[in-house]
């Protein structure tokens, strides 16, 4: 995986079992993106089904810096919950880039991933990190 030749770490996609040892670092800061729709509600209502969505949620109790860059089209962001958990997570101490400055919604069908700023994403990582 390019992921592990960049890091030198293996990549985990799943919780590890009980008396395995963990084979990450302890993070400086965590970057979540592209974020979907069911993994910003998921994570603001505590719902880790999703082992990425666990780390992000168990991020926050640890004192982990975490950027978060939601990536959804502009029907999701006009359902009342996703503004909430938006909100929800800025609360808690979650960087979000959603807007502004962040990600901007695309109409339906129209996303471009490659267009979308993970830069930005990476430059608030570095900052948080004290990098």
């Amino acid at each position: 995986m390019v992921m592990a030749a960049l890091t030198g770490y293996r990549v985990r996609l799943r919780y590890k079992r009980p008396g395995e040892p963990d084979v990450w670092l302890s993070a400086d800061v965590i970057v979540f993106a592209p974020a979907t729709f069911d993994s910003v509600n998921s994570w603001v209502l505590g719902l880790t089904h999703h082992f990425v969505v666990g780390v992000a949620a168990e991020g926050i109790g640890k004192g982990i810096p975490i950027v978060a860059m939601p990536c959804v089209n502009a029907a999701y962001v006009q359902h009342h919950r996703f503004e909430e958990s938006v909100a929800e997570l800025r609360v808690m101490g979650v960087s979000v880039l959603c807007g502004g400055g962040g990600f901007v919604p695309n109409p339906p069908g129209s996303g471009k991933p490659a267009d979308d700023p993970w830069d930005r994403a990476l430059d608030a990582a570095a900052v948080l990190a004290g990098a």
